[in-house]
């Protein structure tokens, strides 16, 4: 007779110190393991390290997970029907250096990839098998986010902390979706290491005493939480009574957190938002400015003065919306492009550096959402919708930021949705906007006193083409719809009054008011009963 199958775990991030601590729990509970990470010697001295007396030994599987081949090696483990994966623990990725915008666009991508593009393919990947075979053991998936993923700050931890709301986001949404299936999926959320030291400050300001347990406690406090069916493990007093607050936190107190850092009370009461006024009409550009929100923004921007480069795949549509736009004595380019492939974001964010015809304003709106069960998703379109939603206004932010600091003035507006406030059941779509209201907050604590204004309009159920390309009717009472107009003039109306962050109509600020006070579990279950998702 033969005993239970014993459980294999895949770690990534297997030579950091997180990852080695889980590494060495799950040996001792009898694991057989699969390292992974960017440190060949580093994995191989501890897979030497956990070699049984038999010869066994974990499997070494070295590669930067941001490089498309060694993350390929990693996916390909996770799909093999030999020696299947039963729970993947994706550690964390190392930390970013440098901020926007004096970090590179490459720097920047790698970085996102590394987090966030890592995350989405490897459980993509590994979900659909253990599905099927529903381990004991538990199966399912452990993922790695931080603080700043619920509480922005500046500089390189925010930009890491965008990633990680998108990871942690992610994680809560599918945890809800495959707990039917007999899978457990948690987010753990350690303070960043060190922190003993240099305590993790709010906004880079206030120093916050949550200096976390060590990582061998943090992996005990994950696996235990796993174990138990939890979305989200914070270990340790402090951090947990940060990340329990961080949503009741509003937006311009951070703010004054961090203006507190650079002079007196007074000063950083009048710094709780950003530039204000209306600025000189320059040059636009617009992603996505084919149709709906876009071509709405392009409209409204043209009225007001200022010429235009419109950016979209449609290149008929493209030059319809900028013949009708030329009217109004408006100067229209147009740029077709694919943001999904590298070649159409690197046209696009050349036009958005060049020092001719400077952008003025940068309207990051393409983005689209995908139909139907994350595991059931094409991993290419599920890929196609990270590139647009989120590495594009990444890249074009990037591109866009040195000349706008370096020239005192400039605006960003990245198109987010009312979605990203929500767990939504399954949906990449709820956690990409997660992320890019994510880095517009984060980015507007960096770019403090240089002129810079980001600001992520979070639309609700807005009247567009939007459902339609997903073959779904619209949905939902009639006044919770809005009007393109309505969005566009309040979202320039809020970029005006200095807002990080707009939530245009009284209905979505609302919801999205309740959303700060709502137990995590119960809004996990009342987003996986609504659609998610811009109009």
């Amino acid at each position: 007779m033969t005993g239970p199958t014993p459980r294999r775990t895949l770690v990534t991030g297997a030579d950091t110190d997180l990852g080695r601590a889980f590494v060495r729990r799950l040996h001792a509970a009898g694991d057989e393991l699969v390292l992974a990470g960017g440190e060949r010697d580093a994995l191989e001295a501890l897979a030497g390290e956990l070699s049984g007396p038999s010869g066994s030994r974990p499997e070494v599987l070295p590669g930067d997970l941001a490089d498309e081949l060694d993350l390929d090696l990693v996916v390909r483990r996770l799909l093999t029907g030999t020696r299947p994966i039963d729970l993947l623990v994706v550690g964390p990725a190392p930390p970013s250096t440098r901020a926007l915008p004096e970090a590179g666009v490459a720097e920047v991508r790698a970085a996102l990839d590394r987090s966030a593009g890592a995350v989405l393919a490897l459980l993509r990947a590994a979900l659909p098998g253990m599905i099927s075979r529903r381990h004991p053991g538990p199966g399912g998936a452990i993922t790695v986010t931080g603080p700043a993923g619920y509480l922005p700050v500046p500089g390189p931890a925010g930009l890491d902390g965008a990633a990680q709301a998108y990871i942690g986001m992610l994680t809560e949404a599918l945890a809800h979706t495959f707990s039917r299936d007999g899978l457990a999926l948690t987010t753990v959320c350690p303070t960043p290491p060190n922190v003993e030291k240099e305590r993790w400050r709010l906004a880079g300001a206030m120093p916050l005493h949550v200096a976390p347990p060590d990582a061998d406690a943090v992996a005990a406090a994950a696996l235990a939480d796993h174990a138990a069916g939890r979305a989200l493990c914070v270990p340790g007093v402090g951090p947990r009574a940060l990340v329990g607050v961080s949503r009741l936190v509003p937006f311009p107190a951070v703010r004054v957190a961090a203006g507190l850092r650079r002079g007196s009370l007074p000063q950083a009461l009048r710094g709780r938002r950003g530039p204000r006024g209306a600025r000189p009409a320059g040059t636009a550009l617009v992603t996505g400015g084919s149709s709906g929100i876009g071509a709405t923004y392009a409209e409204h921007l043209a009225s007001a003065g200022h010429d235009l480069v419109l950016v979209a795949r449609d290149a008929i549509r493209l030059e319809e919306v900028a013949d009708r736009l030329r009217a109004q004595a408006v100067r229209v380019d147009v740029l077709v492009a694919d943001l999904a492939n590298a070649a159409g974001r690197a046209r696009v964010a050349e036009r958005v550096a060049a020092p001719e015809r400077p952008i003025d304003l940068l309207v990051n709106n393409a983005g689209f959402a995908t139909a139907g069960e994350f595991v059931d998703t094409d991993p290419a379109a599920l890929r196609a919708n990270y590139e647009v939603n989120m590495a594009a206004v990444l890249e074009l932010t990037a591109a866009a930021l040195p000349g706008m600091v370096a020239r005192g003035r400039g605006d960003i507006v990245n198109i987010s949705s009312v979605a990203g406030f929500l767990p939504g059941r399954g949906s990449v779509y709820s956690a990409g906007k997660s992320y890019v209201t994510a880095l517009s907050r984060t980015l507007a604590l960096t770019l403090v006193d240089t002129g810079v204004r980001v600001m992520a309009l979070c639309p609700g159920y807005t009247r567009t083409e939007f459902h339609a390309r997903l073959g779904q009717e619209r949905s939902g009472p009639e006044w919770l719809w809005m009007d393109a107009d309505e969005v566009v003039a309040q979202g320039m109306a809020d970029l005006e009054a200095g807002k990080a962050v707009s939530v245009p109509g009284a209905v979505y600020k609302t919801i999205v008011g309740v959303t700060r006070v709502m137990p995590r579990a119960l809004l996990r279950a009342l987003a996986a009963r609504s659609a998610s998702g811009r109009g």
